[in-house]
């Protein structure tokens, strides 16, 4: 993948995450505090959605309509989907996306009121009717891929009110039919994130009812919904996945926002994915889940540089692309089986837990084993213009082995670095039966002055090398 205007866009997603320093501790973030899926609550990136809203987009109306996509490639759905957003805020930039290696392109995406009419104001709306958008649409259809348009409600009054009006789903169908017919546009995604039993019963026949008038107008539009990770195993949470499956063509199960409050730890751990898929496919076939993985991490400032420390604050997220083009040290976690980084900045130690492309090529397996959908990204543009993390979710991404933490042999280079198996410096892949690997043992305390890299005593024994996940390779999805 080449990305254009690549120095823009380094420079421009680490800024758009830090808006959620405020927030990134609060309880819509914290997603696993118990063994296995996480709660269902609101997303972390929603939260960025929300700042993002107050931005100023500098994007020039459209001057053309995009054309349609060919006529021999309308079904909804692809035998392997490859789902990825397109956030309002980086269609600036979106002329470097990697639209040959998706099947699916959700722009993101344009707001709903409570009585299920589209807001045709705010920085969604100035996106949608922008020439970056049309561009993107007719780069999309001539490499074979979709793109369809997010729906978006946050904001819990306007959940109730979309939940308990008869009308919304009609109402809201028709709006949403004039916009996918103005755009020449695929179909819909659907986002809407609450909390709570109170309209488990409403939004999902919200959801159906929109997704069977869509479709009674095109067959071909493809509709999907947004689904927390935990949601299936929670038969008193916002979701009834049970009841949603079979009116929609997919479900994205946002497998992400799963860290711990107080403590650095993993945002996306491949155990609590492999919960996730297991609990949805109790109460839903596997071909209509998109498994979501996060192109984003989390860094927290912490009281020490040993594995999993006590947060000293709140984190802070990061795009993969910032922390690849960091250069600290890299290190494995062998039970979330994600790499994590320690160092130090004006004294204070910050670790951080993300997803690269070994952790990302671990979840894609994931999906093949299970026999999933597909995969999808949360979001275009945070991979730093790095061709691996697509390789990863096209799963022809080879794991590595390294070491499991701070070691007098520290692993060299950086975040996003890459080699041969087995070599010193590779994060590296360690299935469920490795989870019980030997972890480094603590220091007392953190080095008082600030250096380059972490400088713990060495850890008993380095993560073992194992061979991969036994699965098959993705399909193609061409």
């Amino acid at each position: 993948m080449h990305l254009a205007g690549s120095r823009q866009l380094l420079a421009l997603v680490p800024a758009l995450l830090l808006v959620l320093v405020a927030q990134a501790d609060s309880p819509g973030l914290a997603g696993a505090r118990r063994p296995g899926p996480p709660p269902n609550l609101q997303s972390g990136l929603a939260r960025l959605d929300q700042q993002m809203a107050q931005s100023q987009l500098d994007l020039p109306a459209a001057t053309d309509q995009p054309q349609p996509l060919a006529a021999e490639d309308t079904d909804p759905l692809k035998a392997h989907e490859v789902f990825g957003f397109a956030p309002y805020w980086t269609l600036n930039v979106s002329e470097g996306f990697d639209v040959q290696s998706l099947t699916t392109l959700a722009y993101f995406g344009v707001d709903i009121a409570g009585d299920g009419s589209v807001v045709k104001s705010g920085n969604g709306w100035t996106g949608y009717e922008s020439q970056a958008l049309a561009a993107l649409i007719d780069r999309a259809h001539a490499g074979n891929a979709r793109l369809v348009l997010t729906a978006k409600a946050f904001d819990q009054p306007t959940l109730d009110a979309l939940a308990n009006d008869p009308n919304a789903a009609g109402r809201l169908a028709a709006e949403l039919t004039d916009l996918l017919k103005a755009k020449n546009l695929d179909g819909v995604n659907l986002d809407f994130e609450g909390q709570g039993p109170a309209d488990r019963s409403g939004i999902a026949n919200l959801v159906t009812g929109v997704s069977k008038q869509l479709h009674a107008t095109n067959p071909h539009w493809q509709v999907t919904v947004d689904t927390y990770a935990g949601a299936a195993g929670d038969q008193g949470g916002f979701f009834d996945i049970g009841a949603l499956a079979p009116g929609v063509d997919a479900m994205f199960v946002m497998a992400y926002d799963m860290h711990r409050n107080g403590v650095a730890s993993p945002n996306a751990p491949l155990p609590a994915d492999e919960g996730a898929v297991r609990s949805y496919l109790n109460v839903a076939p596997p071909e209509k889940l998109l498994l979501g993985v996060p192109f984003y991490g989390y860094d927290w400032p912490t009281k020490s540089n040993q594995p999993n420390s006590d947060a000293a604050g709140p984190p802070q997220p990061r795009s993969y692309g910032e922390l690849a083009s960091a250069g600290h040290t890299v290190y494995w976690d062998p039970n979330a089986r994600v790499p994590w980084t320690a160092y130090q900045q004006s004294a204070q130690w910050h670790e951080a837990y993300y997803d690269n492309p070994q952790s990302v090529a671990l979840k894609a397996q994931l999906v093949a084993r299970y026999g999933l959908r597909g995969v999808g990204i949360w979001a275009l543009g945070m991979d730093g213009n790095d061709p691996r993390m697509m390789a990863a979710v096209l799963g022809s991404a080879t794991p590595f082995s390294a070491a499991s933490g701070p070691a007098a042999a520290a692993i060299s280079g950086s975040a996003g670095s890459a080699g041969s198996p087995g070599s010193p410096g590779q994060p590296g892949a360690t299935p469920s039966g490795a989870a019980g690997s030997a972890t480094p043992t603590p220091t007392s305390n953190p080095t008082p002055a600030p250096t380059s890299s972490p400088t713990p005593r060495p850890s008993p024994s380095p993560t073992p090398v194992v061979p991969p996940l036994p699965s098959p390779p993705l399909p193609p999805i061409h």
